[in-house]
């Protein structure tokens, strides 16, 4: 069991019996001695997004004695794709579709599928904003050839995206690398002029706002002849026209994925039961910390949005709430059970 469960004695031999029976102990016989410690990997601590995860951490410690949650900075989707192989993180921040071509191994990861990835639910659909100094003269894609251009945090699913999407157009940006923490500064400084980062359709993301308060602000969209390009390759990358929640953006079109979380077989079905249970059923709690998820249907966006396998302790739950759940959620270990 790799959910890294801990005994704190130095008798290492103990830990593989203590980790069969930390998963379903009861709440009431759990002391400070005997716990499940686990790690979400987020994102960057300057995304609003890192706060979705800290207030997962939170409710889940205060409801439950028996468990440990601590929440871990990463760069993003693609760096806590190799977290979760590694072992290193029980669940985490991913997109969807982007974590069904991790599982599967398409797309980029031909060759490199991660059969034992696990969704774990899907919350509010997310966009891909191309944000530029609006004192430079860029006003659409094709003007980012040779400029000194954030792709997204170094490791990050936003990264990987704008590279492959960029190489299909034919545009050759002067890449530069580094945390969002990095990018943003840069920006203020106009050492760079422009980033992409992922934000919510509804309200502002607090990255780019913080940009904002140094440099005034452009969103770039797609042309429908660059979409084209992009889904020649990518038949399953969807793009939308919005206007971003900010002050004075226009109609845009941008790419959108779902924000999602996932995990691994690795975690028993009990203890992810209990997780996903506590998400849905206590989710005003979570959103006193972070109030974009206040209105979101978990339930449903996972069974409409979701591609790849659900974790086999959601499907239950959703079974259990008598839902029908897609042929392609069902996870290979309900089809064998």
């Amino acid at each position: 069991m790799s959910h890294r469960v801990v005994k704190r004695f130095r008798d290492i031999a103990a830990v593989a019996a203590v980790a069969a029976l930390t998963a379903i102990l009861p709440v009431s016989n759990a002391t400070a001695q005997d716990k499940t410690f686990l790690t979400i990997a987020a994102t960057g601590q300057s995304s609003s997004l890192y706060a979705y995860h800290v207030a997962q951490a939170q409710v889940l410690n205060e409801l439950f004695d028996d468990l440990e949650v601590t929440v871990m900075e990463t760069g993003g989707g693609v760096d806590n794709r190799k977290r979760l192989a590694r072992q290193e993180a029980d669940w985490g921040l991913f997109a969807e579709p982007e974590f069904f071509e991790y599982q599967e191994g398409v797309g980029p990861w031909e060759g490199q599928a991660q059969p034992d990835f696990r969704l774990f639910w899907v919350t509010n659909p997310l966009a891909y904003y191309v944000v530029v100094n609006a004192d430079s003269d860029i006003q659409t894609l094709s003007d980012l050839a040779g400029q000194e251009f954030s792709g997204g945090s170094r490791g990050s699913s936003t990264e990987r995206v704008s590279n492959n999407q960029f190489d299909l157009i034919g545009i050759a940006p002067d890449w530069f690398t580094g945390s969002y923490g990095d990018a943003r500064d840069a920006m203020k400084d106009r050492r760079i002029v422009g980033l992409v980062k992922a934000g919510l359709f509804d309200r502002p993301d607090g990255l780019i706002l913080d940009i904002g308060t140094a440099v005034p602000l452009r969103f770039i969209s797609f042309s429908e002849a660059e979409i084209a390009k992009v889904q020649e390759t990518f038949p399953h990358y969807q793009f939308v026209s919005l206007t971003p929640p900010f002050e004075g953006a226009e109609e845009t079109v941008v790419r959108s994925v779902f924000i999602a979380q996932g995990t691994t077989t690795r975690m028993p079905e009990e203890l992810g039961y209990r997780i996903f249970k506590t998400m849905v059923e206590h989710q005003d709690k979570i959103a006193e910390t972070y109030p974009a998820i206040a209105a979101v249907d978990i339930v449903e966006n996972t069974l409409k949005y979701g591609t790849a396998p659900l974790h086999i302790g959601v499907y239950r739950y959703l079974t259990e709430l008598g839902r029908d759940v897609p042929d392609h959620l069902v996870p290979p270990e309900a089809q064998e059970g």
